[in-house]
């Protein structure tokens, strides 16, 4: 009994101590293991170094002191450290082309902290933008916002979109001088950029904090501008928008729309089988240049309007640059337009490209008019050989071909008038459209809504400027349309001129003491216009001292000189009476007698 229990005891006693061994054993073991695991990845990730991060982030970003950090020296650092961002953003401010310079260098090499970076580059970019003297220049700052698929990237596209509205808004006001035309843009202006702060508030962070904060300092120059031309239009109480000479601008310049010429110019281009040309003729400052820069306004929308200037020394040096200058119009006004390699260098590639236009053109059902201004010009340069008429073979069989494309050439003298080429032959099939006066009504509605057709006041028409017709003085409208003869040139002039004078007097409404002093200071400020119009057009031999003649006489008999008789009617410098002629333009016969 005594050897088996001691027996027992022992058996009992070795399985007891080998179960404790291996159990003590195998938690010793795992202990050990989770331990050396914890300290593996703490050592391979760089865990330990998280502690020390509060010191460079609490209680605010010490960017002074990020060269210590362990991102800038050690580039395992697999995990992201929490606001690392704001330390970045520090760091920039501290030393800005160190900072922005660690940005990039996080964003290119560092994966585990780009996304930090991407943050701190983006509340960099728009701090940019509130620090900005120029609204226009937010585009720049905004373009260079880092995208992404995620997150508050995913958004930047969307905000680069609208401060782009708000940029184009400024280069738009910058554009404007008269503070007329510069007061309702600049309201629009700040109403864009408070609509931009109701907008932000729903972006995700960073994008709608530091937006909100830039879009103050927009808010305040926005008002500033908006103030000043507030005061300046109140110091100004006749706003002076009426432009005699050079292209008006619709949008800022008094203007009248030539609705019968539209009306004419839209029933060529739009017959089915093509128009054959059209030739816009027209005195100097008619307003010829005028109505094609802005037939876009008062065209169907499948109608193209592009415009060449054969004054423009990029389309007359050469025929190639004549083609070149055609091919940059088509590009722009036909994005859809399929040119490979270098512009047409001859005439018959000029045409394979005029073809393809048309073809583009039927395929999405719409019409392209190509407007030569100037086109007298075209005639010189084949005079001087700088053009052959070739050229204007290949505009005949254009024309003929072309169904799609409508040519217009628009001058000051008729196309009987040019001499070195046959054009009549060429364009013998053109329909000519005359540019007349202003008939008396055209007159009345540049006097009194000269800006109807500007968009600034689109949603604001009640403060578009206007002027009552008793603001002209009794009779005052058809005493301007009467000395101008309905020239469209000299009723701005006159109507610009009294304007300086009634605001530097401050008067309320023209009397006839200040319109006769306006109309001599009309011819002075007019007066190479005027010489132009009377002098230099006088080419024929007697022309000259025919007209001069009514300086002492306020009608005489015709000329016997045919040539010259047919010159001067063809001016528009007469009119018959009684089988006398005159003067029709008063305003030509008291620069006539005061300075001609």
């Amino acid at each position: 009994g005594i050897a088996v229990g001691i027996a027992y005891g022992i058996a009992v006693g070795i399985a007891y101590g080998i179960a404790v061994g291996i159990a003590f054993g195998i938690a010793y073991g795992i202990a050990v293991g989770i331990a050396f695991g914890i300290a593996a990845i703490t050592g391979l990730l760089r865990l330990y170094y998280f502690p020390l991060q509060l010191f460079f982030i609490l209680p605010k970003a010490k960017g002074k002191f990020y060269r210590y950090h362990p991102v800038a020296w050690d580039d395992l650092c697999s995990v992201p450290f929490p606001k690392l961002a704001e330390l970045l953003v520090s760091y920039a401010a501290v030393d800005p082309k160190a900072g922005n310079a660690e940005i990039e260098r996080l964003i290119t090499e560092y994966p585990s902290q780009r996304s930090a970076a991407l943050r701190a580059k983006t509340i960099l970019l728009i701090r940019q933008t509130a620090a900005a003297v120029d609204l226009s220049n937010l585009d720049r700052y905004s373009a260079q916002l880092p995208e992404g698929k995620k997150g508050f990237l995913s958004q930047t596209q969307t905000l680069h979109q609208l401060v782009h509205e708000i940029s184009q808004l400024q280069i738009r006001l910058d554009t404007i001088q008269r503070p007329i035309l510069r007061e309702p843009v600049a309201r629009v202006l700040r109403t864009e950029i408070e609509n931009f702060q109701h907008r932000i508030a729903g972006f995700y962070e960073p994008l709608a904090s530091e937006f909100r904060k830039a879009s103050k300092q927009w808010l305040r120059l926005a008002t500033e501008q908006l103030q000043l031309a507030e005061s300046i239009v109140l110091k100004e109480p006749n706003p002076q928008i009426f432009r005699a000479g050079d292209l008006l601008n619709i949008e800022q310049e008094a203007f009248v729309p030539r609705y019968n010429i539209f009306s004419e110019i839209e029933q060529q281009i739009m017959l089915s089988t093509g128009c054959p040309g059209l030739v816009l003729y027209g005195r100097r400052r008619m307003g010829k240049s005028t109505i094609l820069n802005s037939l876009y306004r008062f065209l169907p929308g499948n109608v193209i309007p592009t415009v060449l200037s054969m004054q423009n020394p990029e389309a007359f040096t050469s025929l190639s640059d004549f083609i070149q200058s055609i091919h940059s119009k088509l590009q722009i006004a036909l994005p859809e337009l399929k040119t490979a390699g270098n512009s047409p260098g001859n005439l018959a590639a000029f045409y394979r490209l005029l073809s393809d236009c048309d073809s583009v053109l039927q395929e999405q059902n719409k019409r392209l008019l190509l407007a030569l201004d100037e086109y007298e010009n075209m005639d010189m340069k084949i005079g001087a050989e700088i053009f052959p008429e070739d050229l204007l073979a290949t505009l005949r069989e254009s024309i003929q071909t072309h169904r799609c494309i409508t040519w217009i050439f628009t001058g000051s003298h008729e196309i009987t008038e040019l001499s070195h080429a046959p054009w009549t032959s060429y364009l013998v099939s053109a329909r000519t459209i005359e540019v007349p006066i202003f008939t008396a009504e055209e007159t009345r509605l540049l006097l009194t809504e000269p800006m109807k057709y500007s968009s600034l006041w689109q949603k604001d028409a009640g403060n578009r400027p206007t002027f009552d017709p008793e603001f002209w003085g009794e009779g005052g409208i058809q005493r301007i349309h009467g000395q101008a003869g309905g020239w469209p040139y000299l009723v701005q002039l006159i109507a610009e001129t009294i304007i300086d004078l009634i605001n530097d007097e401050e008067k309320q409404q023209v009397d006839g003491e200040l319109f006769e002093r306006a109309l001599d200071r009309a011819i002075v400020r007019g007066h190479t216009m005027l010489y132009e119009l009377m002098h230099r057009e006088s080419h024929f031999p007697g022309e000259w001292e025919y007209l001069s003649a009514f300086r002492a006489q306020e009608k005489q008999a015709p000329p016997d000189d045919e040539t010259v008789n047919l010159s001067l009617r063809r001016r528009l410098l007469v009119v018959e009476e009684n089988g006398e002629w005159s003067l029709r333009v008063p305003l030509m016969a008291r620069w006539l007698k005061k300075r001609g």
